[in-house]
């Protein structure tokens, strides 16, 4: 056994005949076995008495706590017992209880009505993610009731569709071992696509942006901002579409050749993120699809006019990228009902340091068989760049109708854009 899990063993039985003193077990004895502990820890670090104290901050306890990590997944962390983490709760004056929100059943439904009105197929989890996601650490249960109270009946079509769900098992060795990234076009008409990634492993959304264009320089920013806060992947598998071509160099530049850094295939290999975009589009882009459709019903938008298609952007580019943020969080926040209702989150952190797969794998690796079939096929799709009949200076860009306002506002925003830029290039 190496020193670093002897002590991990030792500390561990420390903490129980402590635990064992204060249930009144026999105290001489625990004395005498802690004292023989205590000894054997001193032995392995000279100069030192004592059990080595174990530095928990305890921002990084209640951060731990409020991403879902129980007592002993903490403990598991730091390779100490509970107990040692339960007393430097105790020091910092931390309780679980105190971390959930205390707004009451009417706030709570009024958060609830909101956000079911941007996301209106959402569920216990995901609702219980909605939140946590925007602040407020709400019980299961209190969930569960407002969503019986705001909507009753929706609720119960969701359980009845739910029993007929078969969940398919997937798995990879660790986090960061394969990440699945694809682009998603189901707003192509208006020139938007979201490019996005996940972990194979926890699920864990690394990012999620929406872009005016399909380039490849694109996809590789949003990669690399993913990399830069949740480290570089093993491995990586896409389609072969054009946009990926970057990413692909980067991996293999920065993880080595012959050893498939970068994956390619038809997207029916790339189910982790297909189920993914299922979601994306019932939380988020059906939001907008719905609307961009209606406004082309009413007249107000043309999406073969360039015009139409600059305001469509300047507006709706925040809000689009602000639900897929908001979406993002409350996803890695929810629980998994395939992994004992772990979070994204919580598989993510508890498993960082598990061993990397190996060296060389095949081209299957990280394929999921038995998922569900692509929504798109796998060839790469260019975006025109919008046309005006002349470039906008600095000055007309910024006299442009403020976009930051909430998404009922944003019809409103939208036709004042059209008006002032048809004023502008007299078009």
């Amino acid at each position: 056994m190496a020193a670093a899990e002897l002590i991990r063993a030792l500390n561990s039985l420390a903490d129980e005949v402590e635990r064992v003193q204060r249930n009144g077990a026999d105290t001489r004895l625990a004395a005498d076995i802690l004292k023989v502990v205590e000894e054997r820890l001193s032995s392995d670090r000279p100069g030192r008495v004592g059990r080595p104290a174990v530095e928990i901050p305890g921002e990084a306890i209640e951060g731990y706590l409020m991403y879902g990590l129980h007592v002993k997944d903490i403990a598991a962390l730091y390779g100490v017992s509970r107990w040692t983490v339960h007393r430097r709760m105790q020091q910092c004056g931390l309780k679980v209880s105190e971390l959930y929100s205390g707004i009451d059943n009417t706030e709570l439904d009024r958060l609830v009505m909101e956000i079911q009105r941007e996301h209106p197929q959402c569920g216990y989890r995901m609702m219980r993610a909605f939140l946590q996601a925007s602040g407020h650490l709400i019980q299961f249960f209190r969930v569960r009731e407002s969503l019986h109270r705001v909507d009753p009946e929706g609720t119960q079509l969701r359980a009845l569709a739910n029993r007929t769900l078969h969940r398919r098992q997937y798995s990879v060795p660790g986090p960061n071992c394969m990440w699945h990234i694809d682009g998603n076009h189901k707003l192509i008409r208006w020139r938007f696509v979201i490019h996005g990634g996940i972990d194979g492993f926890s699920r864990l959304v690394v990012y999620l942006n929406a872009a005016t264009n399909n380039n490849a320089t694109t996809v590789l920013d949003a990669f690399l901002g993913a990399v830069s806060q949740y480290g570089l992947p093993s491995r990586v598998r896409s389609d072969k579409g054009g946009e990926n071509i970057e990413v692909a160099q980067f991996m293999v530049q920065n993880r080595g050749e012959n050893r498939n850094s970068h994956i390619t295939g038809r997207s029916v290999h790339n189910q982790r993120i297909e189920r993914l975009w299922r979601d994306v589009y019932t939380q988020v882009l059906d939001l907008f699809h719905t609307l961009f459709y209606h406004l082309e019903m009413t007249g107000l938008l043309n999406p073969d006019d360039e015009i139409h298609i600059f305001a469509l952007h300047w507006t709706f580019s925040l809000q689009l990228q602000h639900q897929l943020n908001t979406f993002k969080e409350a996803w890695n926040f929810h629980r998994l009902r395939t992994e004992n209702g772990r979070s994204p989150y919580q598989l993510w952190l508890q498993n960082r340091d598990a061993a990397d797969d190996l060296g060389t794998v095949d081209e299957d690796y990280g394929v999921d068989w038995d998922g569900p079939p692509a929504m798109e096929d796998a060839n790469s799709i260019s975006i025109p760049d919008v046309q005006l009949p002349r470039s906008l200076t600095a000055e007309e860009i910024a006299g442009l109708p403020n976009r930051d306002v909430p998404l009922n506002a944003t019809v409103n925003v939208y036709n004042s854009t059209v008006e002032q830029l048809t004023e502008i290039l007299r078009y």
